[in-house]
């Protein structure tokens, strides 16, 4: 459950425990993970509209990738109008720059696009109502500690908002790592 600090912005209470191995190993840099929407009997399962996803962000310049590996993931059709357009989960491997809001603010857009439909004019899909879940990992010496931030809005201000949580000095804090968030760094090659 995300506990709302400002409006729209909320600390996503997520854990190294809660993400996939190939996200906790990655080296840092600017690669966004996409993560699964959910998981049943310990398969990713992504949404069928997520599918073109990643390509099409590649071929836009993002360095992503989906957070599981191909034989791990799975896709589910569902059907139906929900106040929230499109939720997007992301991991990334080192804090946020510039760089990295801008393809998250990118990937929110194409997966608002991609749920409401090619023909959707791009003044809709803007106003569309979108929550984006990110997971920062920020690795020390001796641990990996994950925190995390949930933003709901319109998908035109959702720049700002990640800007906000970002800058924002209660959602700045690093948690404190418990026995749960932090996994033990590999220090293998």
């Amino acid at each position: 459950m995300a506990e709302e600090i400002i409006g729209g912005v909320a600390r996503w209470n997520v854990s190294a425990a809660d993400l996939p191995e190939r996200v906790l190993t990655a080296p840092s840099g600017g690669r966004v993970f996409l993560l699964p929407d959910s998981r049943v009997d310990g398969v990713a399962v992504y949404r069928d509209d997520v599918a073109g996803l990643v390509k099409t962000l590649r071929h836009r310049g993002v360095d992503i990738d989906f957070a599981c590996a191909r034989e791990d993931r799975r896709y589910l059709s569902e059907y139906g109008a929900t106040a929230v357009v499109a939720t997007v989960g992301i991991a990334v491997a080192t804090t946020l720059t510039t760089d990295l809001v801008k393809s998250i603010v990118l990937t929110a857009w194409q997966r608002a696009r991609s749920s409401l439909g090619p023909s959707c004019p791009a003044e809709e899909v803007e106003e569309a109502r979108v929550t984006v879940k990110i997971a920062e990992i920020v690795r020390t010496e001796n641990e990996t500690v994950v925190r995390g931030f949930e933003i709901t809005g319109r998908l035109a201000d959702i720049d700002n908002l990640v800007q906000l949580a970002v800058s924002d000095s209660a959602l700045a804090e690093l948690p404190s790592a418990g026995r749960d968030d932090a996994a033990p760094e590999d220090n293998t090659g």
